[in-house]
C-alpha cells in the first residue's frame, strides 16, 4: 500500500470531492501525465485497454464508469472514491481517495500476484512516489484555487 494523507485546511470538502473525481480523460493525472500515458501505451502492448478510453464525462462520474483504464467501483458523494485498475498488472490494484474529518487521504492498494507482483510494486516505488505526492497535493492546490 502507498498512503498520502494531508490536512485539508479550509478548504470546503465538495471543492476536494469535486477535484478527485475529475480526475483523468481530458483533465489528465496532474504533473506526470506523460508517466501515465507511458503505462498505458505499455498496457495496450500487453493487451489491456490503454488509457484511450477516457471517461463517459467530464463533469460527472457514476460508479460503474470507466475512468481511462481505472474502473470507478464506489463513490461517495463528498467522502470517497475508489477506482479498480483493469490495466494489465501482475496483481490486483486500487486508487482510493477519501476525505475522512479534516484530511484527504489517497491509497493505492496493491495485491501482488507470485514474485512478479511483487517486483513490479518494489520495481515502481520510486514513480509511484512522485506521481502519488504529487497527485495529493495537486489535488488541494487546485481544489484551493477554484
Amino acid at each position: 500500500m502507498d498512503r498520502r494523507i494531508r490536512n485539508i485546511g479550509n478548504i470546503p470538502l465538495p471543492k476536494i470531492y469535486e477535484t478527485f473525481t475529475s480526475l483523468g480523460g481530458e483533465v489528465g493525472w496532474f504533473d506526470y501525465d506523460f508517466l501515465w500515458e507511458i503505462r498505458g501505451v505499455i498496457d495496450k502492448m500487453l493487451g489491456g485497454v490503454g488509457l484511450k478510453r477516457g471517461r463517459r464525462s467530464a463533469c460527472d462520474l457514476r460508479t460503474g464508469d470507466c475512468l481511462d483504464f481505472w474502473k470507478v467501483v464506489d463513490l461517495q458523494k463528498d467522502e470517497r472514491l475508489l477506482l479498480y485498475a483493469q490495466m494489465i498488472v501482475p496483481g490486483s490494484a486500487w486508487l482510493e481517495f477519501k476525505i475522512e474529518n479534516s484530511t484527504l487521504i489517497q491509497s493505492a492498494y496493491f495485491y501482488p500476484k507470485g514474485v512478479w507482483g511483487r517486483l513490479y510494486w518494489y520495481g515502481l516505488m520510486p514513480l509511484h512516489y512522485l506521481v502519488f505526492n504529487n497527485m495529493i497535493d495537486s489535488i488541494l492546490n487546485k481544489a484551493k484555487q477554484s
